[in-house]
């Protein structure tokens, strides 16, 4: 088994050479995955990146997710967020509450609403917001 948090010097020394190199040349490393749905090939590597990629200024925490398509060929779709840390586990933990509540609240349950925003909503299923009250009871 490999400690992690006790890795031997030499892979220290390795992985300082690397960056090194990468540096030397204007570029960062960054551990990068790739999906090929054509050819059904996946792979994951340390690979060097340019300092101006959307890859190098992802801030820490944040993943960053490209997606070269027809249509995004040239110019790909990019994607960016937190993926992981509290804020993000506090709003998946949220929403899985949220989700599994929808089928036990009561008349008297609140909806939970956030105007102006594409938040998710939750909705009482017995509110009527044609009343006035904006599916609030």
């Amino acid at each position: 088994n490999l400690d992690f948090l006790n890795l031997p010097p030499y892979i220290d020394e390795q992985v300082q050479k690397r960056v090194d190199a990468a540096n030397a040349k204007g570029c960062v490393l960054r551990s990068i995955a790739s999906i090929d749905v054509k050819s059904k090939s996946v792979q994951i590597r340390i690979s060097e990146v340019p300092n101006h990629h959307a890859f190098a200024v992802s801030p820490p925490g944040c993943s960053c997710v490209r997606f070269f398509t027809r249509r995004h060929e040239r110019y790909p779709l990019i994607i960016q967020g937190p993926s992981a840390g509290a804020d993000s586990t506090a709003s998946a933990l949220l929403a899985e509450l949220l989700q599994r509540t929808r089928g036990i609240s009561t008349p008297r349950s609140l909806a939970l609403i956030r105007r102006g925003s594409s938040g998710a909503f939750l909705h009482n299923k017995h509110s009527n917001s044609m009343n006035g009250n904006n599916g609030i009871l």
